[in-house]
């Protein structure tokens, strides 16, 4: 009998062996496995105040899209009302977790893995607060940004003031539209904002950071990537080619810019964000005698084994060029959440990243 007993405990032994040996070999094959992350930056116009009904259109983007985390941008908690967890909850009635939070400035963020930790970065003229949001098996940094949306160069060469004296046509000694094409000029009235500051203190609050890093936001100044040779005569750029300075110094500093990564033409993917077609509303467009297209809503990534494995446009496709809406250079783009009644001024940008 107690032969059998020996033999029966000896199996049990082996089999629990096995189990543990199972289950490590498991977990560790769980912390190698790549992790991929639909991520989107929305900047949502007043935080939904100049549409009717304007929490629940946001509401339907999200549900529609489906994103893990979101930036958003133009957060006013009016009335001292937490805006990010009215969102939460109108998610949450529909069946949807978010953790959120508002750690300051005009941007918030909601995701569906926990946020240990927030720090305001920068808070002035526009903010970027940085997050600590923790996966299953890593650590991310995530940045929103509202960028200062004065100084708004890019205007210059449309021939329009960028909000210094005024918003108002530059105009000759006869009366007609006079573009700035002179790119000193350009970049001298570029720093009467603060983004150039307010990317300077993101990336040294980030620049000892060993974990993935993203930073989102509506940066309200155009890419490198975009006003480039290719595109000088594209969008009234008036034949500009122009290095601009926020992309440009994240681009030294080895973030990629999601979008255009996995997109790279800028002509037949231009990924125009502003100014958009906004349900019920009359026109956006700040430049009525210019085309004003341009992609100033951005999501940048750095980090090991990091890539785009996809990317897309959401909100509709028309947008504000000479104050008419059109949906010229968008046959080769995808657009989600188009059919839906759009709250905001700016189209989202949603990236899936691969984490290896």
């Amino acid at each position: 009998m107690s032969r059998y007993i020996l033999v029966i405990f000896t199996a049990l032994v082996c089999l629990s062996c096995h189990s543990i040996e199972n289950k490590k070999k498991a977990d560790e094959d769980k912390a190698t496995q790549p992790t991929e992350l639909k991520v989107m930056t929305f900047n949502i116009w007043q935080e939904g105040t100049m549409v009717a009904n304007g929490l629940d259109k946001i509401r339907d983007v999200i549900l529609t899209t489906n994103p893990d985390i979101v930036s958003f941008t133009e957060v006013r908690n009016y009335n001292d009302e937490d805006w990010t967890a009215k969102i939460i909850q109108k998610l949450k009635d529909k069946g949807i977790d978010y953790f959120g939070k508002f750690a300051g400035g005009d941007v918030s963020l909601i995701s569906k893995y926990p946020i240990t930790a927030s720090e305001v970065v920068y808070d002035g003229e526009g903010s970027v607060v940085k997050y600590t949001v923790k996966l299953e098996t890593k650590i991310l940094v995530v940045a929103a940004a509202h960028l200062d949306y004065t100084g708004y160069a890019c205007y210059l060469p449309r021939g329009y003031y960028g909000g210094t004296p005024n918003w108002n046509l530059i105009k000759d000694e006869n009366g007609n539209k006079s573009p700035v094409t002179n790119v000193d000029e350009i970049l001298a009235y570029n720093k009467k904002s603060t983004r150039d500051e307010q990317i300077a203190a993101f990336l040294n609050a980030v620049k000892n950071e060993t974990n993935p890093v993203i930073l989102m936001g509506d940066f309200n100044e155009p890419s490198h990537l975009d006003w480039t040779a290719k595109a000088a005569n594209r969008f009234d750029h008036s034949g500009v080619v122009i290095n601009w300075p926020s992309t440009y110094a994240l681009y030294q500093k080895g973030f990629i810019d999601a979008y255009r990564n996995f997109y790279p033409d800028e002509l037949t993917q231009p990924g125009i964000t502003w100014p958009s077609k906004v349900h019920g509303k009359d026109s956006t467009s700040w430049t009525p005698l210019s085309d004003e297209r341009d992609r100033i809503d951005f999501i940048f990534y750095k980090g090991q084994g990091i890539k785009t494995t996809s990317a897309t446009m959401v909100g509709p496709k028309a947008s504000y060029a000479y104050n008419e809406l059109v949906s010229t250079f968008t046959a080769e783009e995808n657009f989600m959440a188009n059919t839906l009644e759009w709250p905001s001024d700016h189209k989202a940008v949603m990236a899936t990243l691969k984490f290896e």
